[in-house]
């Protein structure tokens, strides 16, 4: 290991300089889709933020792996309009995911744990029920934390204030009150890489099993404290010494989420507390561990298992242990990262193999996504960091005659009972479906697709024995059948 090094104070210049690139990201943001030919809409960030009811961001920025600013924007709470400090803590969402797999592989240094055999052999609490490959393919550790397990149950909505939480064990066998189905092995492991927050709960339980120790004491003992990550935690709801300085979540109305901040049991899928600035030590940690630059935490050969691609090819989605891993062409790794989504609280953590540089960005809204994604645009076009750019779309033109057939009243039962109402523009539709999306255009691309600025897209379904238009479907799963 290199020897600690005393770092002098940054030079007013230094300090000017990160001024001037933490300001870059206030202007000139603008929506992910452009069209070719037309005058791009640049705004602020505030403005953007009004405008998708997203009160506070949380940035910071990382420099040949030292943490370089940090910018905030907003408030953590519309009601005391409290500014968003860089100590504020907002919920992580599955970036928890590979913090978990990196408590679970520090503890594998120290203690033997075998990551490839099959999970029921850690388990003491509980067992994985027999499934079609039982005996055959292994649902290990492994497999579990790289999402190849041919597990399911995606994700966690967590539980509203005064509701029971239940334990992992109600979890995993989707019993009351846990509020998401069974977990149970529907694809041959090893086959196929297919996302599960179910997955990673089965691994949870078996780390505490194994190490008969709960997850929040672990985690402070082999991560957060090792790192200096003094402002994380998994304790769920959250531990007095966070709830001091922490993000109220929003909904993508603006109105907060229902009795606050979700309880998440599962922790390790979705339940980590954290800053921009804690999530960057943590990444930079295994960058440096895998170059061997710095060996204190975990070794070199812990940091390659966690960044060696486990999914049957090349093609991306690729993820190692927890974290998902850009590749190139040729299978090198160009960076990796993880994004995160609880209720009311949008995230995204991305470092840079080779340079490392990165960024870490915490809202504190439902559509934080968006706007995290307008931001990685800025950061990659002002300080090439990063991997996202502007898509740009061809108009392609559309008679109102054409148009027509589209135009009306679609009834959606499912996630929301909603009725989506388009009116017709000069190349597209207008479309509401109040609450949840007011004036959003949509503009014609050929095929009978239509996109919006913001990424979604609809494409509509004809009846083929009168050639009528009997359904709109919205982002590929968001169906409306049309009303008289």
């Amino acid at each position: 290991t290199e020897p600690e090094t005393q770092t002098a104070p940054p030079s007013p210049a230094q300090e000017k300089e990160k001024t001037q690139e933490a300001s870059l990201l206030n202007t000139r943001l603008s929506e992910r889709i452009r069209i070719e030919g037309q005058e791009v809409d640049y705004q602020s960030l505030e403005q953007r933020q009004a405008h998708y009811k997203v009160p506070g961001v949380s940035v910071a920025f990382m420099r040949n792996g030292q943490l370089a600013w940090t910018m905030e924007s907003g408030v953590k709470d519309v009601t005391t309009k409290l500014a968003v400090d860089e100590n504020t803590v907002f919920q992580a969402g599955s970036i928890s995911k590979p913090a978990f797999a990196a408590v679970l592989m520090k503890y594998r240094q120290d203690n033997p744990i075998d990551l490839d055999t099959d999970v029921n052999n850690l388990l003491t609490s509980w067992q994985l029920p027999e499934h079609e490959w039982t005996g055959q393919e292994a649902v290990s550790l492994r497999r579990l934390l790289s999402h190849t397990a041919g597990t399911t149950v995606h994700g966690f909505p967590g539980y509203a204030a005064g509701e029971p939480v239940p334990t992992l064990q109600q979890v995993l066998e989707g019993t009351a009150p846990a509020n998401t189905s069974a977990v149970v092995v529907d694809i041959k492991p090893g086959t196929q890489m297919r996302y599960s927050g179910g997955g990673t709960t089965l691994a949870q339980l078996a780390l505490q099993d194994v190490a008969n120790e709960p997850l929040p004491t672990m985690s402070q003992r082999l991560l957060f404290k090792p790192l200096g990550m003094t402002r994380s935690g998994y304790e769920q709801p959250i531990s007095t010494n966070l709830s001091n300085n922490m993000a109220t979540p929003y909904d993508g109305d603006g109105s907060p989420i229902k009795g606050g901040a979700h309880t998440y049991a599962t922790l390790a899928a979705a339940g980590m507390w954290s800053t921009p600035s804690d999530m960057l030590k943590f990444a930079s940690s295994v960058r440096s561990a895998y170059l061997g630059q710095n060996t204190d935490w975990i070794s070199q050969a812990t940091a390659q298992e966690m960044l060696t691609n486990n999914t049957p090819s090349i093609q991306p989605p690729n993820v190692g242990i927890g974290f998902f891993i850009n590749m190139d062409d040729n299978g090198e790794i160009l960076g990796f990262g993880h994004g995160g989504a609880d209720a009311g609280f949008m995230s995204q953590l991305y470092i840079e193999l080779d340079t490392g540089n990165g960024y870490a960005i915490m809202t504190n809204g439902n559509n934080g996504r968006q706007l995290i994604t307008e931001l990685e645009i800025r950061l990659k076009e002002t300080l090439d960091v990063g991997y996202s750019e502007p898509e740009i779309k061809t108009l392609v033109p559309i008679s109102q005659d054409e148009l027509s057939q589209y135009i009306g009243t679609y009834a959606v039962t499912k996630p929301v009972i909603v009725d989506v109402v388009l009116e017709k523009t000069t190349n597209g539709f207008m479309l509401n479906a109040l609450p949840y999306v007011e004036n959003e255009k949509y503009f014609y691309e050929g095929e009978g697709l239509f996109f919006a600025k913001n990424g979604s897209s609809i494409r509509f379904e004809m009846d083929e024995e009168n050639g009528l238009v009997e359904a709109l479907v919205m982002d590929g799963n968001i169906r409306g059948e049309r009303k008289e």
